[in-house]
C-alpha cells in the first residue's frame, strides 16, 4: 500500500512524548522513503500543558499543518486531549482514533465523565480504539514514560511500516537500557489484540 498524503495528529500533554513519538515516527516513514512533513504548537508543555504535533507524509504534500477536517488518524495519549483535536476528524467520521484511556485530570477543573467524552467523541468519528497503556505499563514495563511508544506498536496495523523497521528506528533514539525498555514497550503496543 502506498500513501498519496496521510495525516496523523497527535495531541498530549507536555512530558508525554507526543513531540518524541512525532520524530521517530517521521524518521521511519522517511526511511521508508516516504516524503515526511512534521509540525508542532507547544505553547507550555513543560509543564504539562497542551501538545499537539502534526505528521504529513506520502508522495503528494502540501502545507504542514493540516486543514480542519483532513485527519486520517488522530492520536491521544491523555484520553480527555482527544476533545483538542476533534476538529481535524474528517465529516464522513473516517478518522481513525486512538486514544489512550490514561487520565490526568487537572486540580480545580471537572474532568469528563467517559458517557460525556463518548458521545462528543462519536460525533466524529465511527472509528475508536481506546488503548490501556497506562496498565500496560504497571503491568509489564514500570516506566510510564514508555506510553506513546505502545501507542507506536499499536498503529503499526493501520500504516505499512513493517515492525523491524520501527525497531531499527527506536535504536537510532535509544541506547542500553533505555533502548530495551522502549522495544518492550513498542512490542506490547504492537500485541495489543
Amino acid at each position: 500500500m502506498s500513501f498519496e498524503n496521510y495525516t496523523i495528529v497527535i495531541t498530549g500533554l507536555g512530558g508525554q512524548g507526543s513531540i518524541l513519538l512525532l520524530q521517530i515516527l517521521g524518521n521511519t516513514l522517511m526511511s521508508q522513503g516516504y516524503k515526511v512533513i512534521t509540525s508542532e504548537t507547544h505553547g507550555l508543555s513543560q509543564r504539562g500543558g497542551n501538545v499537539t504535533c502534526f505528521l504529513r507524509f506520502g508522495n503528494k504534500l502540501s502545507a504542514p499543518i493540516p486543514m480542519m477536517g483532513s485527519a486520517d488518524m488522530i492520536i491521544a495519549l491523555e484520553e480527555s486531549s482527544i476533545l483538542n483535536a476533534l476538529k481535524y476528524a474528517k465529516q464522513d467520521k473516517s478518522t481513525k482514533l486512538v486514544i489512550s484511556t490514561y487520565e490526568n485530570p487537572v486540580r480545580g477543573m471537572e474532568y469528563p465523565s467517559i458517557p460525556s467524552l463518548l458521545n462528543k467523541i462519536y460525533e466524529y468519528s465511527d472509528n475508536l480504539y481506546f488503548i490501556p497503556a497506562l496498565e500496560i505499563v504497571k503491568k509489564h514495563i514500570g516506566n510510564p514514560k514508555t506510553m506513546n511508544i505502545i501507542i507506536l506498536g499499536y498503529i503499526l496495523r493501520f500504516l505499512t511500516i513493517k515492525r523491524d523497521v520501527v525497531e531499527d528506528s527506536l535504536k537510532e533514539f535509544f541506547s542500553g537500557k533505555k533502548l530495551e525498555i522502549n522495544l518492550k514497550a513498542f512490542n506490547e503496543g504492537y500485541e495489543i489484540q
